[in-house]
């Protein structure tokens, strides 16, 4: 069978029209939709009727799943899964990571030397305002880009950090989530990446940012910061983004390796309620695989604290 699109963007982004991901998808299903989002970048479904393990599922379809580094919004029964938002329970208990002033153009995962991957994020509840997402293309933006700019960072590696975004979270917000523990710290260590990539399965040039890098090599660190910056600018010109406003029942499937995206401001709807469900995965082909998968994931794996679909659900 043919799948239905819609383009959303010039560049990137399409609609995919008429597929019940809560079914399990034949083998040519999921070859379209996976050519569909190579192509593409960002793929949204909507009108959709997700539970926890649908998304479970549905993860392994495009690889192997990350556990989430903030292990008590992982669901015990699904560790794949976990909850985005500002849910709690009758307590006042978080039941869902809510990253106040965690917005800001990023790339989900560049602390992991393993860069090709798929963020998941599909919408349970949405408050009546606010709460948007925004993509932009990096493989857009480097097209775009002036030849002496590509130039000045076709060699420059940038050291990235999951602490370096993690730890001013917690500064500005210590309830929102619990404190990682000196093994789970050093689980994270920083990692270096190149700033101008190839795509493993198009071809296409991309750029790899990290607007808060410990290190730049192949330029100085002021000029590399400069750079940096000056291809923000050009990545996030407004007729680049994508804005999506979310109905509940959405679900959005991006391409960490040729995508950035930014949250938007809480404030609009800290007194609504938000509830998402979120699922990374490292796909394949890939330079640089995860030599310790196994041993990092054991780490993280939901435990006491985590949460529970029941929980979660009855909220």
């Amino acid at each position: 069978m043919n799948i239905e699109t819609k383009p959303l963007m010039p560049n990137f982004g399409m609609e995919v029209v008429g597929v019940d991901l809560s079914r399990p998808l034949s083998t040519d299903q999921f070859d379209q939709i996976r050519r569909l989002y190579d192509q593409h970048s960002l793929l949204l479904f909507r009108e959709q009727d997700l539970s926890p393990e649908d998304q479970a599922r549905i993860s392994h379809y495009f690889g192997q799943p990350k556990i989430e580094t903030r292990k008590q919004f992982n669901f015990r029964e699904y560790p794949e899964v976990s909850t985005v938002g500002n849910i709690e329970d009758d307590d006042g208990k978080p039941l869902a990571f809510f990253a106040r002033g965690g917005f800001g153009w990023h790339t989900d995962g560049s602390a992991a030397c393993h860069v090709d991957a798929a963020t998941l994020l599909y919408a349970v509840e949405v408050p009546h305002e606010g709460g948007d997402t925004l993509f932009l293309s990096t493989a857009d933006a480097w097209d775009a880009s002036p030849p002496e700019l590509q130039d000045a960072l076709r060699d420059v590696s940038a050291l990235a950090s999951f602490h370096a975004h993690n730890d001013p979270l917690l500064v500005k917000d210590p309830e929102s989530f619990i404190p990682l523990t000196p093994l789970e710290r050093e689980a994270l260590p920083p990692v270096w990446h190149r700033v101008v990539q190839t795509h493993p399965v198009t071809g296409r040039t991309v750029y790899y940012l990290n607007f808060n890098p410990l290190e730049l090599s192949g330029v100085d660190f002021e000029t590399g910061k400069a750079l940096l910056k000056q291809a923000l600018e050009i990545a996030s010109h407004p007729d680049r983004v994508y804005r999506h406003r979310w109905t509940p029942g959405e679900l959005i499937i991006w391409d960490n390796h040729a995508m950035l995206h930014s949250g938007t401001p809480t404030y609009m709807y800290e007194s609504d309620r938000r509830l998402m469900l979120r699922s990374f995965v490292y796909t394949m082909p890939t330079e640089r695989p995860l030599p310790n998968y196994e041993e990092v994931s054991k780490i993280f794996w939901p435990g006491d604290n985590s949460i529970s679909v029941s929980e979660v659900f009855a909220h």
